[in-house]
């Protein structure tokens, strides 16, 4: 079914899809390979839709009443969140371990993790990327226990006047420590600092497609380290191809972006008069929102362009 309302997102994979065609077309050939750099935009669809199916469930009441007697509905939403930003991350990470890191992952002669080993990688690039690993660590800790019992995620739907119609959420360890630290961009302070579901997984998907924004770039620095080819000025393809290729590889089609900018929003709000604005006057925030888009992670809004259908309507126009 053709979504009118969808959106482009510029990929963050784009530079290395245009190097490995044009300057590496055997690791293409590699079919887990092929097949990372086809999953990774599937699965960030995937998320992008699961935070908009929680933001939609929250508004209805009847579908709630009807299903969500046992929080079904609410904590598989929320676990699967959890999942598919780890997901994402593997993906991405194992590009990487297939392009261009070691098979043995060391540092000055011993042996570390790969997030002790990424994060030494990233320190030689920290003065052109904002890299390291230590949020997606918290995330997968989280959802590692999911996975493994040793957790519980506890979902809430709250209706007041202060906080109106909510999906919220906390996840406690074995002793009932709230395991996920407080934030006025999605912490609840009207209900003991439980986390709005759909703000907390808007603001890590923003810091995830920073991170591949970045990361990407420098798996593109690594493979070009010892050429002579500039990502600046290097990576394009030759006219009869480009046009095909920009078309399939250059943006993601994504589904509920629109929702995706409006929980931004908010949450930009939010932080700023520390977790009381849940509804204000647009237009007096604006200026405002829009600066906070040109820091991190809020590299997205930037990358955010007319879906085909806008196109379409404005060709017949």
């Amino acid at each position: 079914m053709f979504d009118v309302n969808a959106k482009r997102i510029k990929s963050p994979l784009y530079g290395l899809l245009v190097y490995l065609n044009k300057y590496d077309e055997d690791s293409l050939n590699n079919e887990k390979l092929h097949f990372l750099l086809k999953n990774l935009p599937t699965h960030f669809k995937k998320l992008i839709y699961s935070i908009g199916l929680i933001n939609k469930y929250q508004q209805d009441d009847e579908l709630l009443k009807k299903y969500n007697s046992t929080s079904i509905v609410s904590i598989q939403q929320i676990e699967y969140c959890f999942y598919k930003i780890s997901t994402i991350w593997d993906i991405a990470y194992e590009i990487a371990n297939i392009l261009i890191l070691p098979n043995n992952k060391k540092i000055d002669g011993k042996k570390v993790d790969k997030y002790t080993f990424l994060n030494n990688k990233f320190t030689e690039y920290s003065d052109k990327l904002n890299l390291n690993v230590e949020w997606y660590k918290e995330i997968t800790q989280i959802r590692n226990r999911i996975v493994h019992g040793g957790i519980n995620i506890t979902p809430y739907y709250v209706d007041s006047e202060s906080v109106k119609k909510r999906i919220c959420f906390q996840a406690y360890n074995l002793d009932l420590d709230d395991l996920i630290k407080q934030s006025y961009l999605y912490s609840n302070i009207h209900n003991n600092y439980i986390n709005y579901a759909d703000n907390f997984f808007t603001y890590y998907t923003h810091v995830l497609y920073s991170y591949l924004s970045d990361f990407f770039t420098f798996i593109l620095l690594e493979l070009v380290k010892d050429t002579d080819i500039d990502i600046e000025k290097d990576l394009y393809l030759e006219d009869d191809f480009l046009d095909m290729f920009e078309k399939s590889h250059e943006s993601w089609l994504l589904s509920d972006i629109d929702i995706l900018k409006e929980i931004t929003d908010n949450m930009i709000v939010l932080e700023k008069t520390e977790g009381h604005s849940l509804k204000y006057e647009k237009e007096k925030w604006d200026l405002y929102i829009k600066q906070k888009y040109n820091y991190f992670p809020y590299l997205m809004m930037h990358n955010i362009s007319a879906g085909d259908w806008e196109i379409v309507e404005e060709k017949d126009s």
